[in-house]
């Protein structure tokens, strides 16, 4: 019978047994056990297919225990906030509440366990969409082309808006997929002493040579000859070059970086 059982239930849904005849006969079945193993997945079974309590409590010769399960199942929906009618069956046996109470709930989440995940992951991924979208595209670009995925007709404007703007945007991101993977993999490499040294010398070619905003493009020293490459960038200068005596320079801490990036010649262009 055991056996037999376990099958049934398996085809019921029930994740220990089932059957795809008809569930009230496997209720019946199972109260022919009187093994608790068994008796617990009758609340699931209610639950699932709504089988015809009085039918079966007509039919079972286990009627106490019958009607203790189904007592059981009420108090199981009343705290799991699942709204089913049960009759009144009277019964009374030594079962434990609590057991068939984990067991039902434990069921009914293996039970709906993979919709529920199903459910979260496309929530999750519309939500990880809207946030990549927001990061190129407008409020009005994010509708139409919601209402073109789902196949709807667009006004004479947004068609216009479309093609001139958002489709162009779109070939952009299917055109650069292969530079933006390999750039993303690669790391920045952040040098502050550099870039700090950079500033420096900025500030003082603008204080000695009387610049304004000067960009330093390239530096290298040679025989105690510091050259920068710079650009002064509001005027119309054209590129410059300069070569400057390390022993003119009186600022420590630009000695100091120099002495470190002597052999570097960093470019910033």
């Amino acid at each position: 019978m055991g056996r037999t059982l376990e099958q049934k239930l398996a085809e019921a849904g029930y994740k220990l047994l089932g059957a795809s005849e008809n569930k009230e006969k496997l209720i019946l079945d199972i109260l022919k056990t009187k093994d608790a193993r068994y008796l617990k997945a009758i609340p699931f079974l209610i639950y699932k297919y709504n089988p015809d309590l009085d039918n079966i409590f007509q039919k079972t010769t286990q009627k106490d225990i019958f009607g203790q399960i189904v007592e059981f199942t009420r108090g199981i929906f009343r705290e799991n906030n699942i709204t089913k009618f049960l009759p009144n069956i009277p019964g009374k046996a030594n079962l434990s509440y609590e057991e068939f109470k984990q067991e039902f709930e434990l069921q009914r989440f293996n039970a709906e366990k993979p919709e529920m995940m199903i459910e979260k992951q496309k929530a999750y991924a519309e939500r990880d969409l809207q946030i990549w979208l927001s990061q190129l595209f407008t409020k009005k670009e994010k509708q139409i082309m919601r209402r073109i995925l789902d196949e709807k007709p667009v006004s004479k404007t947004d068609y216009e808006y479309y093609s001139r703007k958002t489709k162009k945007k779109l070939n952009g991101i299917i055109n650069l997929q292969d530079f933006a993977r390999t750039l993303s993999s690669k790391s920045p490499k952040y040098d502050a002493d550099l870039f700090k040294l950079k500033k420096l010398l900025e500030e003082w070619l603008n204080e000695n040579y009387k610049r304004k905003k000067t960009y330093i493009q390239r530096f290298f020293i040679s025989e105690g000859i510091l050259s920068i490459f710079f650009e002064e960038k509001v005027s119309n200068y054209p590129k410059e070059h300069t070569q400057i005596k390390l022993k003119d320079i009186k600022n420590r801490e630009i000695l100091t970086l120099l002495e470190k990036y002597k052999d570097n010649n960093p470019y910033f262009d």
